[in-house]
């Protein structure tokens, strides 16, 4: 019964080190392009937030190391990004523009949409 638990203790402890490493870098690459090494300027950025408290900042100087080797590894897909990003809009914007192009064809009446309120030029005095 030892060998069991001295077997799936590490393995176990690995397994959750190795899930936990690098989720700055993880977020930062799912999310629109933002420049090279950006899980490690986020964890950086935060750490130095007087906003977060010492938990956070604790588990972020621990996943500092991990993000920047991320990063490292992912450097040469955020260069293909930046070379492919550089004329492309964000998801946003696209959305925004969409949106937009369907209220003035009144395509969006009945869906619960509702533009949000205009203000008037009297309104601005």
């Amino acid at each position: 019964m030892t060998t069991v638990k001295g077997f799936l203790l590490p393995i176990c402890v690995s397994t959750t080190m190795f899930a936990l490493s690098g989720c700055s870098s993880l977020m930062a690459h799912v999310a629109p392009y933002e420049k090279y090494y950006p899980g490690t300027a986020h964890d950086i950025d935060m750490i130095g937030n007087d906003n977060h408290g010492w938990l956070m900042r604790s588990l972020l100087i621990v996943d500092l190391p991990f993000s920047a080797v991320l990063d490292t590894v992912l450097l040469p897909y955020d260069l293909y990004r930046a070379s492919d990003t550089e004329g492309r809009s964000s998801p946003r914007k696209t959305i925004s523009d969409s949106d937009k192009e369907k209220q003035n064809k009144g395509l969006m009446k009945g869906s619960g949409y509702t533009p949000p309120p205009q203000e008037k030029a009297s309104d601005k005095k």
